[in-house]
């Protein structure tokens, strides 16, 4: 088994919602979409732009804002231009009270 760090709890998180998080000199993407946790890099794969400073969850899609690139928010595959590879989904942990856990 990976290493865990502590990302957040599910409770800090709105539904419907991202946030940004910087752990170790990293940034995450964290999405909470229906009550489920999705974890990414947070970088547009379009302009390397931090999609958490700027974005909208538009259904299953969340838009980085800066140049309107869409990512589906359960794969992380680009859904249109300009961005020309999908974000990179991370594997997540999620234990008993609600801590989210980067695995690595």
């Amino acid at each position: 088994m990976g290493n865990k760090k502590f990302l957040l709890n599910v409770k800090d998180i709105q539904d419907n919602s991202a946030k940004g998080i910087s752990l170790d000199g990293e940034y995450y993407l964290v999405i909470k979409l229906g009550g489920k946790i999705y974890v990414y890099e947070d970088r547009c794969s379009h302009q390397d732009m931090p999609i958490s400073e700027n974005y909208e969850i538009e259904g299953e899609k969340i838009i980085c804002m800066w140049h309107g690139a869409e990512f589906d928010i359960k794969t992380g595959k680009n859904v249109s231009m300009p961005a020309p590879a999908p974000i990179k989904k991370l594997p997540i942990e999620i234990d008993q009270n609600g801590d989210v856990f980067l695995i690595s």
